[in-house]
């Protein structure tokens, strides 16, 4: 019988979480024995992981290393699955409702669409998501499988932390798609762990500098590599990890130096122009800004917010004409900063400078609504969306 569906999981001594997870597929999985299976990657777990998953779920397929390699090394179940679709997901990650199953067929009907993610839901009823809608949470997304085997898996370089911004990135520039849609599900229980803060700080930092050198053209890099740096060190350092920061940038500065010589030893990754535009949508928002700003006579504007996207709608509202005012972002972290000679301000200190209209730079899935919300209560003026969402259902219903 052929498999349709391998979920994998990767995990490291946090054994009470994979069970659950592992209870939920075997309870919910919309597909007959036979026709799904699951892997998992364990991370040398010393907490009994493998023997409690080998007793009570023996059809599970289990790969033990003898270390913890990271979150990357769910890629060493890409080959040995069986499944035509893969499933990716955390510990404590899983789908609900019908997700996997209008996922593969979804996916089954557009054959250049090689991922599918939806909504993920924490506890609290919040949203978790990538900065940018075209890049996958790799703890919640349905891949076809044949893909992953054309373009590669995960990088060991990755060990936590923008992974999957460089699996999506290879994704796009390999001609195919990632599809969000907000009507499918996935719940993320977000177990506490005894991970270390200052290690997710330097990875967060270090990785996203590792994309900017990889992947983008020599006309953004420049760009994007003191945007990134910045944001990211400025929350590291208000959260007590500067020393974290710095040694993220200096490893970062390695990787500069090995991605701009493997240039000449291997392939270039930079990203094609349509990538680009399809990840940044640097065109886009600047056509919707300056649509914008025309319709409502608009000169002076601010931003909202000092996000990973900034960089966009900043050059689209240079391109515009039109003068800005401030970035509006309460996170403590940028308090008293400045974004290219403008001020990083909270919406109560950007008050008195009077913006005509704002534009909401932030355009992860998971924070707009909230930022629109924030926004639209503390400013009367016309404020402009980069982002909206999209439903399967209702795709589905335009196409007919």
């Amino acid at each position: 019988m052929k498999t349709t569906l391998s979920y994998i999981i990767v995990t490291c001594n946090r054994r009470e979480p994979l069970l659950k997870t592992l209870r939920i597929l075997h309870t919910t999985t919309p597909a007959s024995v036979g026709k799904w299976e699951t892997w998992v990657v364990d991370n040398g777990s010393t907490d009994g992981t493998v023997n409690a998953v080998g007793k009570e779920f023996p059809d599970v397929k289990i790969i033990s290393r003898t270390t913890n390699e990271g979150v990357w090394a769910r890629s060493y179940a890409f080959k040995p699955a069986h499944g035509e679709y893969v499933i990716l997901l955390d510990d404590d990650s899983y789908p609900i409702q019908n997700t996997a199953k209008r996922s593969i067929d979804y996916l089954s009907f557009n054959r250049k669409c090689a991922a599918v993610v939806g909504q993920v839901v924490l506890p609290d009823g919040s949203l978790e998501a990538c900065a940018y809608p075209t890049v996958m949470l790799s703890g919640a997304v349905c891949i076809r499988r044949s893909v992953l085997m054309e373009i590669g898996g995960f990088r060991p370089e990755f060990f936590r932390k923008a992974g999957e911004y460089d699996l999506s990135f290879r994704l796009w520039n390999a001609g195919y798609s990632i599809k969000r849609f907000e009507d499918i599900v996935y719940r993320h229980d977000k177990v506490a762990t005894g991970r270390s803060a200052g290690f997710a700080h330097r990875m967060d930092l270090r990785n996203n500098l590792i994309l900017v050198e990889r992947y983008l053209p020599a006309s953004l890099r420049k760009e994007f590599r003191a945007d990134w740096r910045q944001r990211y060190a400025a929350v590291a350092k208000q959260a007590g990890h500067s020393n974290s920061a710095k040694l993220a940038m200096a490893e970062a500065m390695i990787w500069r130096v090995r991605e701009r010589f493997s240039q000449f030893i291997s392939r270039p990754r930079t990203l094609s122009s349509k990538t680009i535009e399809t990840i940044f949508q640097l065109q886009q928002q600047a056509a919707a800004i300056k649509k914008w700003s025309v319709q409502n006579n608009l000169s002076k504007v601010a931003i909202a917010d000092f996000g990973k996207n900034i960089y966009a709608t900043y050059s689209g509202c240079k391109r515009a004409g039109l003068t800005l005012t401030s970035i509006l972002d309460p996170h403590p972290a940028f308090t008293g900063l400045f974004y290219r000679n403008i001020p990083i301000l909270d919406e109560i200190s950007s008050l008195a400078l009077q913006p005509e209209g704002i534009v909401i730079s932030n355009i992860n899935p998971a924070q707009v609504d909230a930022v629109e919300s924030r926004i639209r209560k503390a400013f009367k003026c016309p404020v402009l969306r980069l982002w909206q969402p999209t439903c399967m259902d209702t795709q589905r219903k335009l196409a007919a």
